[in-house]
């Protein structure tokens, strides 16, 4: 039933608009010309600013979805989910802070956290995870990946998200940092009204 769907729902779009529109959620691939649509709005309930305190600690970030961002390079269309961050350490130091960066129209691979890959596609909407490029702009030589997944507001328990870190082997030059300036641990942030 489900192929039947995205079948039909391929024929429509590009009987009505011209361009191919392929839902972001099933999709594999960069094909020219085509909308890679976020069709079941999975990255809506990720956007908004999120916010992780731990005494002096925090870890902010305030994530947006960019809608039809074409790849100009690649000739195609993605609804993207990009963003930035800031982190202050347990003596309340700012040691990175990113999110003027969201005030600038830029490609999505130039902002500090972009991605469009959504996870566990077979299992219902409130439970999938994004998986979204991190990077430290001091350290853009560290390969790390986050991923994210959204918890409802239940009960007396807040809107919130968990984020994992993922790393990759990465080419550190010598005598440079080998880690990232927000540490890489699992962290639980509330949405900021």
């Amino acid at each position: 039933m489900k192929a039947i769907f995205i079948i039909m729902f391929l024929v429509l779009g590009m009987g009505c608009s011209g361009q191919a529109v392929m839902p972001l959620l099933y999709t594999i691939g960069e094909e020219p010309g085509v909308y890679y649509k976020d069709t079941e709005n999975d990255f809506d309930k990720f956007t908004g600013t999120w916010r992780y305190q731990s005494g002096n600690t925090i870890f902010e970030i305030t994530l947006q979805k960019k809608v039809m961002y074409h790849y100009s390079t690649l000739g195609y269309y993605s609804d993207v989910l990009v963003g930035e961050y800031r982190y202050s350490d347990s003596n309340g130091i700012e040691t990175v802070n990113t999110l003027t960066n969201l005030q600038a129209s830029l490609e999505p691979h130039q902002y500090n956290v972009y991605g469009e890959y959504i996870k566990d596609t077979n299992l219902p909407m409130a439970q999938r995870r994004v998986e979204l490029h991190f990077t430290d702009p001091e350290r853009d030589y560290l390969y790390r990946d986050i991923i994210i997944k959204h918890f409802a507001a239940q009960g007396g328990t807040p809107e919130r998200i968990e984020i994992t870190f993922k790393g990759e082997m990465s080419a550190v030059p010598e005598g440079a940092p080998t880690e990232l300036r927000v540490p890489e641990q699992n962290y639980t942030l509330i949405k900021v009204p």
